[in-house]
C-alpha cells in the first residue's frame, strides 16, 4: 500500500521535473505559447468589445469610431520613431553584455522619444483639424481630436512593449494592452449606457482614451518591477546617434507596414459611406486574428535570434529561424481555417448587414497564409541587422497597397479593398523571402523548414 501511494507522487514529481526541463531547454517555444495564450484571450475579448461597440453605436457611428481609433493605431505606432522594434534588438544585447547603463539609457531614451514625438504629432493633428474646420461641427471632428489626445499615452505604452518583449517579460509588456484594456472597455460600455451617455463615436473614444491610460499605468508598474529585480541601479548612458541609426530604418518599415494594414480602412472612410467602413473593419479584423500567431512567434524568437547573431553562432541562428518559420505557419493555417469556418456567425453577431462582408475574409486569408508561409520574416531580418532590406521590402509592398486601394475601392468598394490588402501582404512576404536568401542564405519558405522525417514516409 505504501509503495502504491508513493508511485503517483513519484510520477507527478517526474512529470514536473520534465516540464521544468522542457521550459529551460525550449524557452523560446514556451514564450511563444505564453504570447499565443495572451493573444488568443485578447482575440476573444476583441470580438466581444467590437460586437459590443457595433451593436451599441450602430454601423454608422461605429464606422466613425473605427476611423478615429485607426488613426490612434497608425500615428501611435509612428511616435516611437522605430524605438519599439530597436529595443527588442538592443535590450537583450545590453543585458547579456552587462551594459546596464546603456540598458537604462535605452529605456528612458525610448520613452522620451516616444512621448515628445507623440505630443508633436498630436499638436500637428489638432492644428490640421482646426484649419480644416473639424472643430466638432462634423461627425468626425471630436472623435479625431480625442484620437490626437490619446497619442502620448499610446506611444508611451508601445515603446515599453518593445523593451518588455525583447527581454521575455511578455506578460508585463502586453497583458495590460491586450487583456486589461479590452476588459475595462467591456465594463465601461454598459456603464456609459446605464448612465445615459450618448451611444456615439465621441463616447466610444472617451472610453477608449481612458482604457489606454489605465493600461499604460499598469504596464509601467509591472515593467518597473522587472527592471528593479533584473537590472542593477546605475546612471543611464545615452547613445542616440547609434540608436537612431538602427531605429529610423525600422520606422520606415513600420510606416509602410501600417499603411498595408490600415490603408484599406482609411481609404474606405474617405471614399465610401461610414456603414461600409464599419462592416469591412469587422470582417478584416476578424480575419486578421490569425496574425497574432506571427506576432507571438516573432516576439518569442526575436531576442534570441539577435543574441545568437551577435555571438556569431550561425548554427543557432539557423535553428532558431527554422523553428520560428515552422511554428508560425502551422498554427496560422489551423487558426485561419477555424476563423473562416465560424466567420459567418461571428459577423452576424455584430449586427445587421455585417455578414455581407463574409466573402472578403477568404480574400484576406490568402495574404495572411502567404505571410505565415515565410514565418516572421520581417522580424528575422531586423534582428539580423538587415532592417534596411526589410524596410525596402515592406516599402514596395506599401506602394502596391496604396496604389491598388486607390484604384480598386472606387471600382469595387470593399471587395477592392480586400484584394488590394491581400496582394500587398503577399508582395511583402515574397520580397522578404528574396532578401533573406540573398543576404543570409536563409530559405524562409515553410516547406524548406519542415523536418526531413516528415517526408521520409
Amino acid at each position: 500500500m505504501i509503495e502504491a501511494r508513493r508511485e503517483p507522487v513519484s510520477l507527478m514529481k517526474s512529470a514536473l521535473e520534465r516540464l521544468r526541463s522542457s521550459r529551460t531547454t525550449h524557452a523560446e517555444s514556451w514564450d511563444a505559447v505564453s504570447v499565443f495564450a495572451i493573444r488568443a484571450a485578447s482575440a476573444a475579448l476583441l470580438f466581444l468589445t467590437q460586437i459590443a461597440l457595433a451593436r451599441w453605436m450602430g454601423a454608422s457611428e461605429y464606422g466613425i469610431f473605427v476611423s478615429a481609433w485607426t488613426c490612434v493605431l497608425v500615428l501611435g505606432a509612428l511616435c516611437s520613431l522605430g524605438f519599439t522594434t530597436a529595443m527588442m534588438r538592443l535590450a537583450p544585447q545590453y543585458n547579456a553584455n552587462k551594459d546596464y547603463a546603456s540598458f537604462r539609457g535605452l529605456l528612458w531614451g525610448g520613452r522620451y522619444v516616444a512621448v515628445l514625438s507623440a505630443f508633436a504629432i498630436a499638436l500637428i493633428g489638432l492644428l490640421v483639424l482646426w484649419i480644416f474646420g473639424n472643430r466638432g461641427d462634423t461627425p468626425f471632428g471630436v472623435p479625431m481630436m480625442l484620437a490626437m489626445l490619446c497619442l502620448p499615452f499610446f506611444a508611451f505604452s508601445d515603446v515599453q512593449d518593445g523593451l518588455g518583449r525583447g527581454q521575455g517579460w511578455t506578460v508585463e509588456a502586453i497583458a495590460p494592452a491586450y487583456i486589461v484594456r479590452p476588459i475595462a472597455l467591456l465594463a465601461l460600455v454598459p456603464a456609459a449606457s446605464w448612465l445615459g451617455f450618448p451611444a456615439d463615436a465621441v463616447t466610444g473614444m472617451v472610453i477608449a482614451v481612458g482604457t489606454v491610460l489605465l493600461a499604460a499605468i499598469l504596464q509601467t508598474h509591472l515593467i518597473g518591477q522587472r527592471i528593479s529585480a533584473a537590472i542593477p541601479q546605475c546612471p543611464p548612458a545615452y547613445d542616440f546617434p547609434k540608436w537612431f541609426k538602427i531605429s529610423l530604418p525600422l520606422l520606415a518599415g513600420t510606416i509602410c507596414d501600417i499603411a498595408i494594414l490600415n490603408a484599406d480602412v482609411l481609404l474606405l472612410a474617405a471614399f465610401r459611406p461610414s456603414e461600409e467602413t464599419g462592416i469591412y473593419y469587422a470582417a478584416a479584423k476578424t480575419a486578421a486574428l490569425a496574425l497574432f500567431i506571427h506576432y507571438a512567434v516573432g516576439t518569442a524568437y526575436a531576442g534570441r535570434i539577435a543574441a545568437a547573431h551577435a555571438l556569431g553562432d550561425d548554427a543557432q541562428v539557423k535553428s532558431l529561424v527554422s523553428n520560428a518559420v515552422r511554428w508560425t505557419f502551422i498554427p496560422s493555417a489551423a487558426v485561419t481555417i477555424a476563423i473562416l469556418a465560424v466567420g459567418y456567425p461571428v459577423l452576424a453577431g455584430f449586427g445587421d448587414h455585417f455578414t455581407d462582408a463574409y466573402p472578403l475574409m477568404f480574400i484576406l486569408a490568402v495574404g495572411i497564409l502567404a505571410k505565415a508561409a515565410t514565418g516572421p520574416a520581417d522580424t528575422i531580418l531586423n534582428m539580423l541587422g538587415h532592417q534596411r532590406a526589410s524596410a525596402i521590402s515592406i516599402g514596395l509592398a506599401a506602394v502596391v497597397c496604396v496604389t491598388l486601394n486607390l484604384i480598386l475601392i472606387p471600382l469595387w468598394g470593399v471587395t477592392g479593398a480586400a484584394i488590394a490588402t491581400s496582394t500587398a501582404i503577399t508582395t511583402a512576404s515574397v520580397l522578404n523571402w528574396i532578401a533573406a536568401r540573398r543576404l543570409e542564405g536563409l530559405n524562409l519558405f515553410v516547406l524548406a523548414n519542415l523536418p526531413a522525417s516528415w517526408f521520409s514516409k
